[in-house]
């Protein structure tokens, strides 16, 4: 007979996973109560997985709030009697909060067991949380129970995000400055300096950029407030100035600006470049980064570090701070960012240790919070914390294999050196593509197996579909303890704020048993949801958090009083033991997916009962290895197609000492266990009996799933030692069969429906309803469209929320890489619809569950429909230009309307190492326990960003693996041209794109592992740079093979059924190509194929599609390189030297060498393009056919003595010189390349303001220096009247009116109008340059004889000069047209021009320069922040992995 009760609710916002707000609920439901034989194996092993609330739920419930409360004291009860009378009595108004339900502890047996044993707190427990790092300074966290003690006793950031490089030494002068990198001067006072211990009384410097060491959120919110502060009001000042010097401008110029007079055009362009100064300062504001000054010197009591947090250089004002082992100090750097620091590597290395999250701090809370109110306590409030930072904020706090290696290690050292570590808990990571290998699996085996560590893992939040747990717990062994989140009705009630509590469930969303290799996962699950301490960075006491991320430090605390327990007993004990214990005493929820909860839900005070009462068992030290088949399987999963047949697998069976390597040879000799082994399931068989001794048994168990319904089937074979049964199972065989649906095969579309007892097909959803059904997708299916109707009458716009999960398992691949989650809304109106891929001939797993917090019922019926059209040629998605056309053969699975499109949106370059270098690490936090030392294999690359584009990089070889992978470590960082770090990647960087400007980069990769000759083996390992296509490339389609060849008639559109169709695909033109702007060395293309007409089918049906093209001319570069560096060097530029002769243009001449003013570094930036010589046919010059060989040979000569103008001291580059002019005189490149000569070795490359300031230094009053400083004034003063003079040979013998002459023709009909042009052009540009290298020259004399004003006719005539021929922010004049804007005061100008050199190459002197027009403008806040953008753009050297 069926129980039934009723619940009326109201209409409330529901909280969602992930910390949303939900949606409307329904009003008025009936809750069905199903009697079950086997509760916990509720509704197994039919059509369909159904896991229920049910009546008998809220029962157990009731019956477990009623002993809990009757383990209290009478008195208690009395209290709370008198306090429920009391706040009834006020207008209904509760006037206590439930706060034990905030961080729940009653619904594990917490609060009873220390009621019971009030001395087991986590006294003399240590445990490990492996996160995003705790604030020692949060509520809570700052001491033990006697209010004294330091609770977070280490405190390491082992990601390498805070690791600062101090090996430069400098030594304070004998006023103690010194400069730091940031190139601030900065001052030690007489106590600092008194305080070094170090015998040359040397200091360490350093620079650190703080922006990764705390949260994007919280970094946002300390901008804003520094914006607030410091920014706003002098900024809106300015702008609103700038605005009204234009309008004022414009109130006395009326008329449009294209018709003013050139100096007042450039008037107004000023003003206008002025006001866009301001507004793009205002937009770039929050990308700033700040970086600081680190010192470091050792003192008495350690290494002390000093932060410059100032930016001012007074070191008594900035931050100090000592090692954390050794003071247990934290130091706020502003209001939001504390941090403490570390030193290694005897001072080479500073760790600045801050936070990528909120999360590790929310997790040690739970943990083991202590607080004044105990009703808020974490589990376990006496245990000490060691906090170990594993996410790296360079990646937005994602774990990595460096930062897990060193956190084991440290634990490692830490047991080795006597502070042991007792647990971990580790609520983080990843899924793993297998878990039978990999290296970090093996070091968390080796840390629990060895060093007798617990560690607790976080199953994961990625259910509610099966297999979904993920790694870690998922390793090679079964040696974590994996906990899943369970929230009780307390938690509804004091957390989420429902209006009614519903039975205790999992989450909707934690992971679910099996691993993909038929392990459990899931050992126990816990309360999975707290309000608990966060960082002081987000200012806030307490936040809602909620996962299995929470699920695992209650258990980790659990584990701690277990332990505390334990060691004030005297009772020996191990991971093995406790997780044994935590198993077979853990309630198993009858109610409540099995594949969630494990055994059950965790029950402290029975774990403890059983350790005590078990205390002597021989088994307390050892586990027992299952192994199943060749892979050494955890278990035994049978998920592929329909199964027929009985299968008979051989399971491995080994007892494992704890420190088995290290065990008394005794204790293994005597060992010696009878077993009696029990299946749950009938279809599963093997011997009922096993004695096993110290070796490897193999026993067969046979799985007969001929018999089982469609549907998912669990059972499991215990193992119970015949001497004493009552401690329960010493290990245990997971089995899982799934038997999927097979859908009719016919001519129309196949179609699944679930069996439904309803009149109407519909299938009945409580609140946490998880339906699961299993189908076999048919061959051909490429989707599946999802259909859902709730049936309920009366339901109006009412809808109900539907969380969809569907899930299909690949070889050696996640379960993330083909699945679907969404939550759906479903009405009564109308149908929703949701589609999704699918991979034909393998198992499709459909979960649909109702959140477990959505309040009704819901009667849904839903339908899923599978279609599907696709190529299945053999390569049908590859296609190689090199191959010509390509062929497709579609077939759809019943009939589909056919209208294909290939786009390709990705252009990969494949980056090959320029160097690959294997060097040992760290000696003191890079070698594991003990002496194995780990290497890094550290290989560079270069790229070439040869125009702005969103770049994805990553390491193919590695790309992907994680906890799975061979190596530790596969991160990568992108630097620009100036070492400044630009993006950072890991395992997983394939789907990021990061927008690079335009320039060159350099790639670090790090490799790491303990085996050197495995390192050597990567040494070619080459990386993949995918850039974005600023458009897709689209590719037709053609039925026909000579039309695809013809580029005649294409295929659009048609209809498929029952047949193949055959498609041609071209290669793509070169014409195309070019186009396409690919990066040079472009090795294919990437993109999506997609066939079905249907629009929802287009949108996930998509195939990944690479076209290869034919292999590019070879080059002398590199890694996708078009240019290399800049052509800087004065050889190449020699080498552009032609033999023109510099007439002028009245006839046509011989071509003349074209120039160009691209080059800063010399001089003023001009210099001499390195163009090849071109003759009258336009091709390299090469002897003239006819020539006499004497005329060839003074050519060529002529040429040699060029090139080395450039190259020698400037006495010999005169007498090459001279000698040249005296042969050519009309050879006007020599006077150029002597000018070049002369800026290389006479004068810095200045801009304006930098120039200015040069000058204005105060000489000193006399002496030595004075009389030296006038020297080289001099010098520089005969340096610029020669380059004055130089030019103006130049500019004399140039005929500028021809060339204007030449420049206005329309068409040139001449015969030789090619050969005309080309003399044209590089007379033109000769003469360009010769009058920018004289204006520049003429505004400098002018600088230094402090008449810029008496100089401006000669100035604007030189420019008006030039931009009759170039606009002034051209390449060949913008060096000049900088000066012409200084020598006007046009600042705005000055920063337009700047800008523009800056996207050309980005240059610590513009910056410098840059800073300097806002310094004249008076904008001073913008000139703080240019000088604090230039410290973190130029570092001195790479940052440190």
């Amino acid at each position: 007979m069926f129980n039934r009760f009723r619940l009326v609710h109201k209409q409330l916002r529901l909280y969602k996973n992930f910390g949303l707000l939900g949606q409307k609920a329904s009003v008025g439901l009936t809750l069905p109560i199903i009697s079950l034989s086997r509760p916990y194996m509720a509704y197994m092993g039919t059509e369909r997985s159904v896991v229920m609330i049910t009546a008998p739920a809220t029962k157990e419930f009731a019956e477990s709030s009623e002993r809990s409360n009757s383990s209290k004291k009478t008195t208690n009860k009395e209290q709370s009697d008198k306090s429920a009378e009391s706040r009834m009595a006020t207008s209904g108004i509760v006037e206590s909060f439930p706060t034990g339900a905030l961080v729940p502890k009653a619904e594990t047996g917490v609060l009873n067991f220390l009621q019971k044993y009030p001395e087991y707190d986590g006294r003399d427990v240590t445990i490990a949380i492996f996160d995003s790092g705790v604030d020692p300074r949060a509520t809570g966290l700052e001491t033990l129970c006697d209010g004294k003690t330091v609770k977070v006793i280490e405190r390491y950031d082992c990601s390498g995000c805070g690791d600062v490089d101090m090996k430069k030494k400098v030594t304070p002068d004998e006023n103690g400055n010194i400069k730091g990198l940031s190139g601030n001067s900065l001052k030690l006072s007489p106590e600092l300096m008194a305080l070094n211990t170090d015998p040359e009384k040397a200091v360490r410097v350093g620079l650190k950029s703080f922006s990764d060491l705390l949260p994007s959120k919280v970094r946002n919110n300390i901008v804003a407030q520094a914006k607030l502060k410091h920014w706003d009001k002098p900024h809106k000042t300015a702008t609103a100035n700038a605005s009204r010097k234009i309008v004022e401008f414009e109130s006395q110029n009326p008329g449009e600006a294209s018709k003013l007079p050139w100096d007042k055009k450039i008037l107004k362009e000023n003003l206008d470049f002025e006001l866009e100064m301001l507004n793009s300062y205002e937009k770039v504001y929050g990308d700033i980064k700040t970086s600081y000054d680190c010192i470091l010197f050792p003192t008495a009591d350690g290494w002390l570090t000093i932060v410059d947090t100032t930016e001012q250089g007074d070191l008594d004002q900035a931050l100090r701070i000592g090692e954390y082992s050794r003071t247990h100090e934290t130091r706020n750097v502003d209001d939001f960012l504390s941090i403490s620091v570390n030193v290694h590597d005897e001072g080479n290395v500073l760790e600045v240790v801050g936070m990528s999250s909120p999360h590790g701090t929310h997790v040690s809370s739970i943990a083991s919070g202590n607080h004044s109110s105990r009703d808020v306590d974490g589990v376990a409030p006496n245990a000490k914390i060691v906090s170990m930072t594993i996410g790296d904020g360079r990646l937005g706090s994602m774990e990595t294999g460096t930062a897990l290696v060193r956190a084991m290690t440290k634990v490692m050292e830490l047991c080795r050196d006597g502070r042991r570590i007792d647990v971990i808990n580790m609520s983080y990571g990843e899924h793993a593509n297998w878990s039978n290998s990999g290296r970090i699996g093996e070091l968390m085996n080796e840390v629990v197996n060895k060093y007798g560590v617990v560690w607790v893992a976080s199953a994961g939040n990625h259910g509610p579909a099966l297999c979904t747990v993920g790694t870690p717990p998922d390793i090679s062994q079964p040696s974590l303890i994996g906990v899943g989140a369970y929230v009780s009705p307390q938690m509804m009630e004091a957390e989420y704020a429902m209006r009614e509590k519903l039975p205790g469930n999992v989450y909707t969303w934690t992971s679910r048993d099996p691993c993909i290799d038929g392990g459990q996962g899931v050992t126990v699950c816990a309360p999975g949801g707290a309000i608990a301490s966060v960082p002081q960075f987000t200012m806030s006491k307490s936040q809602l958090m909620n996962g299995t991320s929470m699920a695992a430090p209650h258990v980790a605390g659990a584990v701690a009083l277990l332990i505390s327990g334990l060691k004030q007993q005297n009772i020996e004990y191990s991971p093995y033991s406790i997780k044994r214990a935590i198993s077979v005493t853990a309630t198993k929820l009858g109610y409540v997916d099995p594949f969630a909860q494990g055994h059950g839900l965790l029950n402290v005070e029975k774990a403890f009962e059983h350790l005590t009462e078990h205390r002597q068992s021989k088994d307390n030290m050892l586990r027992f290895s299952v192994r199943v088949g060749n892979n050494a399987d955890k278990g035994i999963h049978l998920r592929q197609g329909v199964q027929r047949n009985s299968i008979d697998y051989n399971v491995y069976i080994e007892p494992i000492f704890y420190n088995d390597k290290e065990a008394d040879p005794k204790d293994k000799f005597n060992f010696n266990v009878r077993l009696n082994l029990i299946a749950s399931q009938p279809w599963v068989q093997c011997g009922a009996f096993l004695d096993l001794s110290y070796g490897t048994r193999s026993i067969a168990v046979r799985v007969d799933p001929t018999g089982l319904q469609p549907g998912v089937h669990s059972a499991v074979i215990r193992a119970y030692d015949t001497d004493c049964v009552q401690k329960g199972s010493l290990f245990e065989i997971p089995v899982t069969v799934v038997q999927p649906h097979v859908l009719e095969s016919d001519q129309n579309t196949p179609v699944f429906e679930p069996a439904s007892s309803k009149g109407d097909n519909s299938v009945e959803f409580q609140p946490n309803t998880i339906q699961r059904d299993f189908i076999l997708v048919p061959e051909r299916a490429t989707w599946a469209e999802l259909r859902m109707r709730i049936t309920d009458p009366n339901r109006g716009e009412d809808i109900g929320k539907f969380f969809v999960h569907t899930n299909q398992l690949l070889p050696k691949q996640s379960c993330r890489k083909l699945e679907t989650m969404k939550i759906v809304s479903v009405g009564s109106e109308n149908e929703s619809i949701m589609a999704f891929k699918v991979k034909s001939g393998r198992i499709l797993e459909l979960c649909i569950a109702k959140y477990w917090s959505n309040y009704g019922q819901s009667h849904l019926k839903y339908s899923l429909r599978f279609r599907g059209v696709e190529a299945h040629n053999p390569n049908a998605y590859v296609m190689h230009a090199g191959r010509g056309i390509h062929k497709l053969e579609i077939e759809a699975l019943v009939a589909e309307d056919v209208q294909p499109q290939l786009q390709l949106k990705n252009a990969e370059v494949v980056l090959k190492p320029t160097e690959a270098k294997i060097s040992p690490l760290s000696a003191t936090r890079d070698v594991i326990p003990d002496g194995r030392q780990v290497y890094q294999n550290l290989l560079a690359f270069n790229l070439n960003v040869a125009k702005a584009a969103d770049v994805s990089i990553y390491a193919p070889i590695f790309n992907d693996l994680l906890y799975e992978a061979e190596f530790e470590s596969q991160m990568w960082m992108l630097f620009d041209a100036n070492k400044a770090l630009v993006a950072t990647g890991d395992a997983h960087s394939h789907t990021s794109f990061t927008k690079l400007d335009k320039g060159e980069y350099t790639i670090r990769l790090q490799v790491r592992h303990e085996k050197r000759d495995l390192l050597e083996k990567i040494s070619e390992a080459n990386l993949v740079a995918s850039f974005k296509l600023t458009s897709p490339l689209t590719l037709d389609f053609y039925e026909n093979y000579n039309q695809c060849i013809v580029g005649g008639r294409k295929y659009v559109s048609s209809p498929l059924r029952l047949s193949t169709r055959v498609l041609y695909i071209a290669p793509i033109t070169q014409e195309r190509l070019t186009k396409a702007n690919l990066p040079a060395q472009c090795a294919w293309l990437s993109g999506n194929l997609v066939f079905p007409q249907d629009e929802v089918g287009r949108r996930v049906a998509q195939h990944p599609f690479t076209y290869i093209l034919n292999p590019a001319e070879k080059k002398s570069h590199t890694n996708g390189s078009s240019n290399g560096s800049s052509a800087a060097g004065s050889t190449a530029t020699a080498a552009a030297v032609t033999t023109a002769n510099g007439a002028k243009p009245k006839a046509p001449a011989t071509p003349q060498a074209a120039t160009s003013v691209t080059n800063p570094a010399a001089g003023d930036g001009i210099s001499v393009q390195n163009d090849p010589p071109v003759d009258s046919s336009g091709s390299p010059a090469s002897p003239k056919k006819g020539k006499a060989n004497a005329d060839d040979y003074a050519e060529s000569f002529r040429d040699f003595q060029c090139s080395q103008i450039v190259k020698c001291e400037l006495e010999m580059a005169e007498k090459i010189y001279n000698d040249v002019v005296a042969a050519h005189p009309k050879h006007l490149q020599a006077n150029l390349l002597l000018i070049q000569n002369i800026e290389s070795n006479q004068l810095k490359s200045q801009l304006p303001l930098t120039f200015v300031n040069a000058q204005k230094t105060s000489p000193p009053e006399a002496g030595e220096s004075a009389d030296k400083q006038k020297e080289d004034q001099k010098k520089v003063r005969s340096a610029l009247e020669r380059i004055v003079k130089l030019a103006d040979k130049v500019i004399q013998e140039t005929d500028s009116e021809a060339l204007l002459s030449y420049y206005g023709l329309k068409n040139d009909t001449r015969a030789d109008a090619a050969k005309i042009k080309t003399n044209m052009d590089k007379q033109k540009n000769t003469l360009i340059e010769a009058l920018s290298k004289k204006g520049i020259a003429v505004a400098k004399l002018a600088v230094l004889d402090d008449c810029i004003k008496d100089s401006l006719a000669e100035i604007n005539e030189l420019y008006t000069e030039i931009i009759k021929f170039v606009d002034a922010n051209d390449s060949k004049a913008i060096q000049f047209a900088l000066w012409h804007a200084y020598a006007h005061g046009h600042y705005g100008r000055m920063y337009k021009y700047v800008v523009k050199l800056i996207e050309e190459k980005r240059t610590r002197d513009h910056f410098v320069e840059l800073a300097a027009i806002n310094g004249a403008l008076g904008h001073e806040h913008i000139r703080t922040v240019i000088n604090r953008m230039m410290i973190t753009a130029f570092p001195s050297s790479f940052r440190l992995f």
